[in-house]
């Protein structure tokens, strides 16, 4: 996944059935889950329940790149 510089992925928190997890592999995002918020950089990881509302957005001044998981598979 690319996120460019202040993109995220809406205002509405997403949700659905699952799992997620990923490695961001350059820039840095800010991560939502439910009432936490973590700003993660280069390296970092993340693993949570889908069922949770969660956002992605991107508070760098470069693209972030993120490598995730999804099961079941979403699209």
């Amino acid at each position: 996944e690319i996120l460019l510089p202040g993109a995220d992925t809406g205002e509405e928190m997403l949700q659905h059935d699952g799992e997620e997890s990923g490695v961001i592999m350059k820039g840095q995002i800010e991560l939502t889950v439910g009432e936490k918020v973590r700003v993660l950089t280069e390296g970092e990881g993340y693993y949570f329940d889908s069922h949770i509302p969660h956002r992605f957005r991107n508070v760098g001044d470069e693209e972030a790149i993120i490598v995730s998981a999804n099961t079941p598979a979403s699209f």
